[in-house]
C-alpha cells in the first residue's frame, strides 16, 4: 500500500511539472488530511484547481469545462464561482445523496422538472437517466446560470433532452426580485420575492445584486406536461412553487424531490415549516428524509424537522401514498 508521504511526494512532482512550484508549506498538514480522508485524486484535483485559480484571478469571468461524474457529462462552470461551482469542480459532484437518489430512482422514459436548476448539475444528470425519448426542464431565473446550462447542453456528445426556462416559478404570473443577497461568489445563493424590502432585510454582504425577472405559474405556463418527478431548491421559495404547481401535482401525482430549510422557509417564504411539510401529508404524499447514501426511510413531520440538528437544511422526498418509487 503507498504511504501518504508518497503520495504528498507525487502530487509535488505533478504540481511541479504542471505549475513550476511545489505546495506552500503551510498548505502540507490539510494536503495530507485530505490524502487520508478524500483520496490523492480528489486531493489533487482540488490543489491543481486552487492554483489555476490564483494564477489567474484578474480572469474572473472565465468559464472552466468540468467534466462530471466521472465524465458522464460536461458542466460550464464560471472560475468565479466559490460555492457550488468550486464543489463540481474539485470533486466533479455535487450533493452526493441526491446523485445515489436519482439513481435509485430515476428511470428511462420519465419526464423530470428541475426547479431551481442552477447551473445545470442535477438537469444533465436526471437528462443521461431518462434516455433520448424523455425530457428533463430546467428552471431557472439566474440568465448567468440559465447561459451555462444551455453551454453544456451545446457541449454534450449527444444531444440531451432538456428544456431550460429562464424564469421563476411562483404561485401567481408576474414578475419577482432575483437577489444574491451579497453573496455573488455562490451560484447557489439565489432568491426570489415580489417584496424588495423583505430581501434588503437579509442582505448578508457586500454589493448585493438585484434584478427583476419573469415569474411563471407552472399550472397555467406548462399544463401539458405530465412529471413523474419534480425536484425543488429555490431558498425558501418552495411553499409558493408547490401552490403554483397544485393542479399539476394533484393530476399527475409525481415524486417530489425538495430542500427543507427551515430558516428560509420563514424568513423568504413566510411560511413554517410543518404547514409545508402539511401541504404534501394533506394531499396524500408521504415524506422521507433523503440520507447520504440516497437511500429513504419514512418518517413524520416532526422527526424530520428533528433530523436537521444544527444543519442549515436537509433534503427530503415526497412520494404518492401506495407508490411503489
Amino acid at each position: 500500500m503507498v504511504s501518504v508521504r508518497a503520495k504528498e511526494a507525487l502530487l509535488d512532482l505533478v504540481l511541479r511539472t504542471l505549475t513550476g512550484c511545489a505546495a506552500d508549506s503551510t498548505d502540507r498538514p490539510g494536503l495530507r488530511r485530505s490524502i487520508s480522508v478524500n483520496g490523492f485524486r480528489h486531493t489533487a484535483r482540488a490543489l491543481l484547481l486552487r492554483h489555476w485559480l490564483h494564477s489567474h484571478e484578474n480572469e474572473r469571468d472565465a468559464v472552466l469545462l468540468c467534466p462530471a461524474l466521472e465524465g458522464r457529462f460536461t458542466l460550464a462552470i464560471a472560475a468565479a464561482d466559490g460555492g457550488v461551482g468550486r464543489e463540481i469542480l474539485e470533486s466533479g459532484t455535487w450533493e452526493p445523496h441526491v446523485v445515489a437518489f436519482y439513481r435509485n430512482v430515476i428511470r428511462p422514459g420519465m419526464t423530470v422538472v428541475d426547479v431551481g436548476a442552477n447551473v445545470g448539475f442535477h438537469t444533465l444528470h436526471a437528462a443521461t437517466l431518462v434516455g433520448p425519448q424523455r425530457r428533463v426542464i430546467a428552471v431557472e431565473p439566474d440568465a448567468r446560470n440559465a447561459a451555462l446550462i444551455r453551454l453544456s447542453l451545446r457541449l454534450a456528445q449527444e444531444p440531451l433532452p432538456v428544456e431550460v426556462i429562464e424564469a421563476a416559478l411562483s404561485d401567481r404570473a408576474g414578475e419577482l426580485v432575483l437577489t444574491d443577497l451579497g453573496n455573488a461568489a455562490n451560484s447557489g445563493a439565489r432568491f426570489t420575492h415580489e417584496d424588495l424590502s423583505v430581501l434588503e432585510q437579509l442582505v448578508h454582504g457586500p454589493s448585493p445584486r438585484f434584478e427583476r425577472v419573469q415569474a411563471l405559474r407552472w399550472d397555467e405556463a406548462h399544463p401539458d406536461v405530465h412529471p413523474d418527478l419534480v425536484k425543488i431548491d429555490v431558498e425558501g421559495f418552495e411553499a409558493r412553487v408547490v401552490r403554483g404547481m397544485s393542479r399539476t401535482i394533484e393530476r399527475d401525482r409525481p415524486v417530489v424531490v425538495s430542500e427543507l430549510a427551515p430558516g428560509n422557509l420563514r424568513e423568504i417564504g413566510r411560511v413554517e415549516p410543518a404547514e409545508y411539510l402539511s401541504w404534501f401529508r394533506e394531499r396524500d404524499y408521504g415524506l422521507a428524509v433523503i440520507a447520504d447514501d440516497g437511500s429513504t426511510q419514512p418518517t413524520s413531520a416532526e422527526a424530520a424537522l428533528q433530523t436537521l440538528g444544527g444543519r442549515h437544511h436537509v433534503d427530503v422526498v415526497f412520494t404518492p401514498i401506495g407508490s411503489s418509487s
